[in-house]
């Protein structure tokens, strides 16, 4: 492969990989935009249901029954949201990776063609280098995988963690709001 063939191949590359990030960094936003309108949304009605229920209230007891009602599934929506703000950050962090790895493959295999061609033309003796200079191509890319494997690990740690945490959360609304509930029938 000539080094002007090598240039106008990278051009390309770069150019494409710079459109499919674009659109994957498009999307995450439309979908991040999306999940904040439903989140406003469903805060805005919830207030709206407690206010309303909130002023038909006949004293304390019955408006600490009523608050109480309100703020365990409100637990839970952040959560949730905090949730699903979580997969779409590992989805739009997948496409990334995605992406920058076939960059990285394909830039991979046009040095190992220059170095190539530059191995049928370099003077005697030059093996060792030439070999020198794959093996560190090969090294890059493994420490590359090793990379990607380890950033995809910590997302899945920190999902694991919202998961737990959704479940404690949930856990403890449900024991702080029960007796409450309960006291107030009494």
């Amino acid at each position: 492969m000539q080094i002007r063939e090598m240039i106008s191949a990278t051009q390309q590359s770069n150019a494409t990989l710079f459109t499919e990030l674009g659109n994957a960094f498009a999307d995450g936003m439309d979908k991040l935009a999306h999940l904040n309108m439903e989140a406003a949304r469903t805060i805005l009605d919830t207030t709206r249901e407690f206010s309303q229920q909130a002023l038909s209230t006949q004293g304390p007891s019955e408006w600490l029954t009523l608050h109480n009602a309100f703020i365990a599934p409100a637990a839970g929506q952040i959560q949730d949201y905090n949730r699903r703000l979580l997969e779409l950050a590992a989805a739009t962090q997948a496409t990334f990776a995605r992406c920058t790895q076939a960059q990285v493959e394909e830039y991979g295999e046009r040095t190992r063609a220059l170095l190539k061609d530059f191995a049928k033309s370099a003077p005697q003796g030059s093996e060792p280098i030439v070999a020198a200079i794959d093996s560190a191509i090969t090294a890059a890319n493994q420490l590359y995988g090793s990379l990607q494997q380890t950033g995809q690990q910590a997302v899945e740690v920190a999902q694991t963690q919202i998961d737990i945490a959704t479940a404690t959360a949930t856990k403890s609304a449900k024991q702080v709001v029960e007796p409450v509930v309960q006291a107030t029938k009494r």
